[in-house]
Parts: C-alpha cells; sequence; structure tokens
C-alpha cells in the first residue's frame, strides 16, 4: 500500500515520469534525504525502472571541511494531494488518506474513496552548493570515494515529504460475490483472496525525491554535472522475451520439490506485495555476490516475513552470516538467485490489484494461456517475429485460436488483467485491440512474471 500511494502521487505530481522517484517501501524513506549520496543505477531491463540505492553518507562527510555548511535548503508547502479510486468488477481497492493527529485512525470505505495528503518540499539549490563548497577538498581517503568507480556521485537534491502524519487504510478482495465467474472459480480452485491494510505516515516521510549528478575533480574539488533526467530512458533490447526466456532459465535448476515451494512462497509474497521492494533489495546485494542485509526482515511482519524468510533459506542464506560479507556460491546457485530476482522485479512493475489477481490466475491454472495471449500482444504491438508460437501453417491465426478456447471465467479475468495495460478482448471476434484514448504500458513485466510463474507450476 505504501508502494501504491507513492507512485500515485507521483503520477500526479509528474505525469511524464522523467524526474520524480517514488520511494518503494517505509524501510528506505530515511534513506532518502537532500544531500545523501546514491548509487549510480544499473541499466534497468523494464522501462522507468531505476535502481538508486542510498549510502547513507552525505556529502558534508566526504569533504575534509563541510561541517556547519549553508547549502542553500530550502523547504515549501505543496497544494495537497487529492485522488479518487473507484472499486472494479475484478476486486476492489480503495485508498483514503487524511490529515490526522498522531495515534487517530481513518476509516476505510468499501466503494469509492478521496485522499488527502499534505506535502512539502525540500529542495537544496545545485549551484549555491557549489558556491559555498567554493574550493574546499574532497578526502580522497573516505571508504565511499575509494570504493566509487569513477568521479562520478550522485546525490539527493530535492524530496516530497509528507507534511503531518497520516495514515492509510486499504482493502483488496476477489472472489467476493462481485460476479458470477469469481463464484465458479472459488469453488474450482479453493481461493479467496481478502486483505485489509494500515500503514501510518509520521511526518516527514519522504515520498519522492529527485537525483543531481556531481563530479570530483582532478584537484578534488566538486563541480556540476547534470540534473538527472533517467525515467524518461528507455531500454534497447533485441529481443526483450528473447532476454526474459534466458534470465528466468535458472528455476529451471530447481528440482520440482523446490519450484513448488518457491511458487507457494511467491503466491504469499503477491497478496503482500509491499514486501517486494524488500525482497528485491536483498536480491540485489546477493546478485553483488554478497551476504544480504537481513535487518531489513524487520520491515515485515508474520506470514509475510516468514515467506520471505523459506525463500532466502531455499537460495542457501544462512542468517547468522554479517552483512556485506562475500558469498561462496555454485554456478547453479548464482543462475537461481539472478532468476529469482529478475522474477521479483518485473512483479514489483505490476500494480498490485493485477498481482492478486495473478496469485488467483496461478490457483486456477490459465496462467500459461495467459503468457501466451501477452506474447502474442508485445509481438503484434511492436511488429515483431512470434517468439516461441507455433509454426504459421500450424494456425491460422494464433491470437484467434487461443482466445476462442478461453472458458468464459477465464475470459473475464484475463480482460480484467489486460485492462490495466490498455487493451480489451473481443470475444465475438477472438481478438485484442488497443483502448481508445488510454496510454499502453509495458506489458513486459507481465509476461516475464507469466513466464516464470509457469516454470514454477510445471
Amino acid at each position: 500500500m505504501f508502494r501504491d500511494t507513492t507512485k500515485k502521487i507521483v503520477e500526479e505530481m509528474d505525469p511524464g515520469g522523467k524526474t520524480l522517484i517514488p520511494v518503494e517501501s517505509p524501510f528506505f524513506s530515511d534513506h532518502f534525504k537532500p544531500l545523501y549520496f546514491l548509487s549510480k543505477p544499473k541499466k534497468p531491463f523494464f522501462p522507468g525502472r531505476d535502481k538508486y540505492k542510498s549510502k547513507l553518507i552525505t556529502l558534508t562527510d566526504i569533504l575534509k571541511d563541510g561541517q556547519d555548511l549553508d547549502f542553500g535548503l530550502t523547504s515549501s508547502s505543496l497544494a495537497s494531494y487529492l485522488g479518487k479510486q473507484s472499486s472494479s468488477v475484478s476486486g476492489e481497492a480503495d485508498v483514503k488518506v487524511c490529515n490526522t493527529e498522531p495515534g487517530i485512525g481513518v476509516s476505510g470505505n468499501t466503494s469509492d474513496s478521496i485522499s488527502v495528503m499534505e506535502m512539502r518540499k525540500r529542495k537544496i539549490d545545485i549551484s549555491k552548493l557549489l558556491d559555498v563548497i567554493g574550493s574546499r577538498k574532497v578526502n580522497r581517503e573516505h571508504s565511499f570515494v575509494k570504493q566509487n568507480v569513477s568521479d562520478d556521485v550522485y546525490i539527493v537534491s530535492e524530496v516530497i515529504e509528507t507534511e503531518k502524519t497520516c495514515t492509510v487504510n486499504g482493502t483488496a478482495h476477489i472472489a467476493s460475490g462481485l460476479s458470477a465467474f469469481f463464484h465458479i472459480l472459488k469453488v474450482k480452485t479453493g481461493f479467496c483472496k481478502y486483505s485489509e491494510q494500515k500503514i501510518t505516515f509520521p511526518a516527514g516521510t519522504t515520498i519522492a525525491y529527485r537525483v543531481s549528478k556531481l563530479r570530483i575533480t582532478s584537484d578534488d574539488t566538486i563541480e556540476f554535472g547534470w540534473h538527472c533526467e533517467l525515467r524518461s530512458c528507455a531500454v534497447s533490447v533485441t529481443d526483450e522475451k528473447f532476454t526474459i526466456a534466458s534470465s528466468v532459465d535458472g528455476l529451471t535448476k530447481l528440482s520440482a520439490e523446490q519450484r513448488l515451494s518457491l511458487l507457494n512462497m511467491v503466491l504469499d509474497i503477491l497478496g503482500s506485495s509491499e514486501n517486494l521492494p524488500v525482497l528485491d533489495a536483498m536480491l540485489d546485494q546477493m546478485r553483488e555476490g554478497l551476504q544480504p542485509d537481513l535487518q531489513m526482515l524487520d520491515a515485515m511482519e508474520g506470514r509475510s516475513r516468514a515467506s520471505v524468510e523459506k525463500v532466502l533459506n531455499l537460495l542457501g542464506i544462512k542468517k547468522a552470516d554479517p552483512p556485506g560479507q562475500p558469498l561462496t556460491l555454485t554456478q547453479d546457485q548464482n543462475s537461481i538467485i539472478q532468476a529469482v530476482s529478475f522474477l521479483i522485479q518485473s512483479l514489483s512493475e505490476i500494480d498490485p490489484e493485477t498481482l492478486i489477481l495473478l496469485a488467483y490466475c496461478v490457483e486456477a491454472k490459465i496462467i500459461s494461456k495467459q503468457r501466451d495471449l501477452v506474447r502474442i500482444i508485445d509481438d503484434k504491438r511492436n511488429l515483431k517475429p512470434r517468439f516461441g508460437c507455433l509454426p504459421v501453417e500450424a494456425v491460422e491465426d494464433p491470437e484467434k485460436t487461443l482466445i476462442a478456447q478461453l472458458t468464459d471465467e477465464e475470459f473475464e479475468i484475463t480482460q480484467q488483467i489486460l485492462d490495466g495495460y490498455g487493451f480489451q478482448m473481443d470475444r465475438e471476434s477472438s481478438s485484442v485491440s488497443a483502448i481508445d484514448g488510454r496510454r499502453q504500458k509495458s506489458i513486459l513485466p507481465l509476461f516475464a512474471a507469466l513466464f516464470a510463474l509457469c516454470i514454477l507450476s510445471a
């Protein structure tokens, strides 16, 4: 719910998605404050996915004489965030955010709700910052500077924070008398998902941030780099779906029992998508060959924490080892970690409501059909040759054939998922088309998730 709320706020404040980056988890909220250094983001596979990580070190820490300086930090109030979200036939998700006194909760609603959040902007004037620093020298012996692979450094130059304490109440459920086909699927699978979540945003919680790039010069001073606008970057991949298949191939190295165990853990995590950023961060550390910081588990509670711990155990991570210690892993273990990390990245790009539907579809055993349909949709949208489909002579039109094979229940729930990406299916013509006036989101994260889930379900 935290991730969903910050994402919606950023979409409203920065419609182009070019500079504002939402904080994904309350665990990381205090890691993004003005002047904090960030690691350079790795080139993301999914467009718009910036992978900044806070180093918990500030600019003043690396200067030889950087204390008690006025860096031109300004603070100003912003207009309150106001949003409205309605329930849908596939499920209900409503958020209500109000200005409250600490300790006072806010009731939710099962239909429409209005959300309000007072915020402020805290910003560093980069030009004034460089003037204040002047000729002050960087300490080249500082651990951060020594470990940095280049002279380019990234800092948080602006944050959007809550002005007052706010409480968010949200509910999400499916298979709850919303439509007849959900009752049918519920009988078939025994699956029913209902969750209530409540989270408090203390005053000063970072909702989103901007990044600026600086450079350490040859004479150990700091100069201006450029204002970062990485969220608009696109990823150039020759064949994205082939890359996806290669990226999750490591899951095939798991035994049938391990795949089933991992699948059950993932299904638990899908019910609480707030945990995805934390697991993603730990997997990032493991991909770098380091023992993850298991203190991040403190951000979770109950069943969700147990599920993530099971994932780590399956990957061979020992709780007793200190964070940052080099891992000794086999080639197969590394391949599996890479695959699980890619799966979590793809799930992190999918809306929480769709994640709940995906869990439902796994139980209903229809994800292989959905994977093939999404693959065809992306091929046609990008005018690419079909990847891994049947030969052309075997079927006249794979899309029509596949849609015609869907039962009414499978058609309805698949339509609800595709609607979130700006596509609609037509039962009569057995075709898929873009919804007029709607922006079509990249469907690759959904394909990646379905591809991986099919491997785990096999």
